[in-house]
């Protein structure tokens, strides 16, 4: 798994207050105050067979994680708010074609899905992928 806080620093210089990772999201007992609240998840790791043979292990890791931008809903007479939409825009244009210093590649754009639609909070969440290798001389 890529570290977090790479991820976590671009999406602060990109502007946002409040991003945080997992377990900060997991530990949650009330709505965030602060809106947009972004969190990263890890969602999976997956590893393509080794390239080598005997005396060498070099496989490919994709890694897939989702940014969660959690808003507080808001009423809009007469309009539609548009928060959701100039929020996910930021997040694209931060980490679309970024590196993330331990990756192989940029990261590209996985999709994006409703997440949580409760209460007066709404949490969206738009994923990512990269990759990196992993390395060992067998022993």
């Amino acid at each position: 798994m890529i570290a977090f806080e790479p991820t976590i620093a671009r999406l602060k210089d990109a502007g946002f207050a409040h991003v945080e990772g997992l377990l900060e999201m997991a530990a949650l007992t009330e709505p965030p105050r602060v809106s947009p609240a972004l969190f990263i998840v890890p969602e999976r790791s997956a590893a393509s067979p080794n390239q080598y043979g005997a005396g060498a292990i070099d496989q490919k890791v994709t890694e897939t994680f989702t940014v969660v931008i959690t808003l507080e809903a808001v009423r809009r007479v007469g309009g539609t708010s548009e928060a959701l939409q100039e929020n996910a825009k930021k997040v694209m244009d931060a980490l679309l074609g970024w590196k993330h210093p331990e990756a192989a590649k940029p990261c590209e754009f996985a999709g994006e899905r409703l997440m949580s639609l409760q209460g007066r909070q709404v949490s969206w969440g738009m994923s990512f992928s990269t990759s990196r290798h992993i390395r060992k001389v067998s022993q």
